[in-house]
């Protein structure tokens, strides 16, 4: 069976990178994955951490896909693979002092410990600030992978002790290949909610849904009015807009992307 990386899509680069460092023995203790939502930073996060504790890979080969750590992560049971998410607004330092505490002892059944921490841009300040104590006097068999679509508001001193991996949009023909492959869609589907996706496959995902999908296909018709409606008729859509709040997202969506598609054809006009 292949590993986790030969299956992601996109991103071969930066996951060569990672491959080498660990084949090359030079892991860093701590890596800040960056970019945006939807694109695989928790996919390829896994991966890692397969590959890193994988008890059957031959050299320079990817996880086995078989052995228990490889079955136990991608099930989310393995004991040495912990993944903090916020709770409410915020990751908390309750959240981060209960994962510390176990630092200063090996990892119960892994090669190393993984500490995937998704969101990092909203650890609390104390919670950073604890985190930040930890990554300064690093624990040897633990690794911290930290997530995040915002990097500039992880705190400056947390991004300067982590080794970064920058993420990128999806391009196009990735998104729909994974369209196809994972969703069942015609060729042509594909690549039209492939251009909508801005990248994301998680938007691309969303677009998959009857009901969210007909009503972006409702809103790009209505920014396409929009340059024709008087004053009062934008008062109207802008009602329509934001009821029911739960709508809300994927109209901006639309907005987001319409508003992205009128850049890139401004500039073409230009040149």
């Amino acid at each position: 069976m292949r590993g986790v990386f030969a299956s992601i899509l996109g991103h071969d680069v930066l996951i060569d990178g990672l491959r080498r460092a660990q084949d090359s023995d030079r892991v860093a203790h701590a890596w800040l994955f960056a970019g945006p939502d939807g694109v695989g930073k928790q996919r390829v996060a896994q991966a890692f951490a397969q590959r890193l504790n994988c008890t059957a890979r031959a050299t320079e080969d990817d996880a086995c896909g078989a052995c228990r750590p490889w079955r136990q992560i991608a099930a989310g049971n393995h004991p040495d693979y912990v993944v903090v998410q916020p709770d409410g607004q915020f990751i908390k330092i309750a959240q981060v002092r209960e994962v510390t505490k176990s630092l200063r002892f090996p990892p119960l059944d892994a090669k190393v410990r993984i500490i995937r921490i998704d969101e990092a841009d909203r650890l609390h300040e104390a919670a950073a600030n604890a985190l930040l104590k930890t990554l300064e006097e690093p624990a040897a068999r633990n690794i911290f992978l930290l997530l995040t679509s915002q990097p500039n508001t992880v705190l400056a001193t947390i991004r300067s002790r982590c080794q970064l991996v920058r993420f990128t949009a999806l391009p196009r023909e990735v998104v729909a290949q994974w369209l196809e492959r994972e969703k069942g869609l015609d060729s042509t589907t594909a690549d039209e909610i492939a251009g909508l996706s801005g990248g994301s496959m998680t938007v691309a995902d969303g677009l998959t849904s009857p009901t969210l999908g007909a009503l972006r296909e409702e809103w790009l018709g209505r920014l396409g009015q929009l340059a024709q409606l008087s004053p009062s008729g934008m008062m109207q859509a802008a009602d329509v807009m934001s009821t029911p709040k739960e709508t809300l997202p994927a109209v901006l969506d639309v907005f987001r992307i319409g508003l992205r598609d009128a850049m890139l054809l401004s500039e073409t006009l230009r040149l």
